[in-house]
């Protein structure tokens, strides 16, 4: 499923590893011997990264801080399109672990991140407390069932992107020393059995503060960007390959060098994306099956200041742009011809298009972000606390091409 976004492309440097909320001792798994094989890597989260949604195949998943001291789970159905808390018990408050929904929040922890994957939702603990380390919590999609299958040791978190891998996991896990010193592996993790196996490291150099920056997957590899003064280079790390390294990496390019003036190139899914400013054209290629368009930057008034090419879904792409007078915009390119088909979204922070799930003939979209009281600050002697929760809407492809936006699916009370 691709996963996309009608914002403004982002930088290539700005989805650079993350690291959230480690804490401050050393440790970790040890190096194992990965054999060649050819498991495929699979997208199984929005923008490859942990978030507050999470998209089955039936639905949408998100996590929201609805009351003082807790979470709850919701779920957007995609055949009724409607949203309900994720619980099956009349009349239930949503307040107590009695509720498949409840997700409870001890002192100093955050909210929690989702992803689905192989048929079960999972929820992360990203904040370490003195009791416990960041987690990983599997659970059935109705909520119930749940198992913590992996609890990161202290001086672990979770940092990056996330992957499927047959049925195991590819995870960014980072680590941080008494000293200081930080140092990021991607692991592999099988959430049936527990096991962790550390696949390489992120570091460039052994003791280095310098990682590579994790960009995508495609087939079997890992897309990486490296970045210097002569410029900025794509390379794959191909895990059918045995023992795979960052070295091996380097010898394996994906496209030609840019450096963002003449030539800007992202990875968007499945997809290797170009704008060749100086020459006027743009092309992708898609990396799993080799296919290649190429075609002329569309007509334009000339005011506008062009990012390249947004993937949206399937083989359908716009073109992410801006000006002065209108701000964001992205216009809709017809998928054969790469020509403009005269359909533009204006995305704003009260009517977005940021594209969560695809169901077939159907996409589910955030519009926006809202606000309502949050329930139980009473007690706390607070006034005037609100929550945020997205605000979703339904659509089909054929209406979205033709820019007719979907009908918002109401908040659950």
């Amino acid at each position: 499923m691709n996963r996309s976004t009608l914002a403004k492309i982002v930088s290539p440097l700005a989805l650079a590893a993350m690291l959230v909320a480690c804490g401050s001792q050393p440790s970790g798994t040890e190096m194992v011997v990965h054999p060649a094989n050819d498991t495929p890597i699979t997208h199984i989260a929005n923008y490859d990264m942990l978030g507050d949604t999470a998209a089955s195949p039936e639905g949408l998943y998100e996590v929201c801080s609805v009351r003082l001291g807790s979470c709850n789970l919701l779920y957007v159905d995609a055949a009724t399109r409607q949203e309900t808390y994720l619980c099956a018990t009349p009349n239930c408050t949503h307040d107590s672990e009695s509720c498949n929904s409840y997700l409870p929040l001890e002192e100093g922890r955050y909210g929690y991140q989702l992803f689905f994957f192989n048929g079960y939702l999972y929820a992360a603990q990203c904040t370490p407390i003195e009791s416990q380390g960041p987690y990983l919590m599997r659970m059935d999609p109705d909520g119930t069932n749940r198992e913590i299958v992996l609890e990161l040791e202290n001086g672990e978190c979770f940092s990056g992107m996330l992957y499927g891998y047959g049925d195991r996991l590819l995870l960014q896990i980072s680590r941080v020393d008494e000293n200081g010193n930080s140092e990021t592996c991607m692991e592999i993790f099988d959430p049936q059995t527990g096991e962790r196996k550390r696949l390489f490291s992120l570091q460039l150099e052994p003791g280095g503060k310098e990682s590579a920056s994790l960009m995508g997957a495609a087939g079997t590899s890992l897309i990486f960007l490296k970045s210097d003064e002569e410029g900025r280079q794509y390379y794959k790390v191909d895990l059918a390959r045995e023992n795979p390294t960052l070295e091996q990496g380097q010898t394996n390019l994906l496209g030609p060098e840019f450096d963002e003036n003449s030539l800007y190139c992202t990875v968007q899914g499945d997809y290797f994306c170009t704008y060749d400013i100086a020459a006027g054209r743009l092309s992708w290629e898609n990396l799993l099956t080799g296919q290649k368009k190429e075609f002329s930057l569309p007509q334009l008034s000339g005011e506008e200041t062009v990012y390249g090419l947004a993937l949206l879904y399937d083989d359908q792409f716009a073109l992410s742009m801006s000006s002065s007078e209108k701000g964001s915009m992205n216009l809709l390119l017809n998928p054969e011809t790469g020509e403009s088909t005269g359909v533009y979204y204006y995305p704003t922070r009260e009517s977005g298009y940021d594209i969560l799930a695809d169901f077939g003939d159907e996409l589910l979209y955030k519009v926006r972000t809202d606000e309502r009281p949050l329930e139980g600050q009473a007690a706390y002697g607070l006034v005037g606390e609100v929550s945020y929760h997205n605000v979703y809407a339904m659509v089909s492809k054929e209406d979205f091409q033709s820019g007719i936006p979907g009908e918002e699916i109401p908040f659950p009370e």
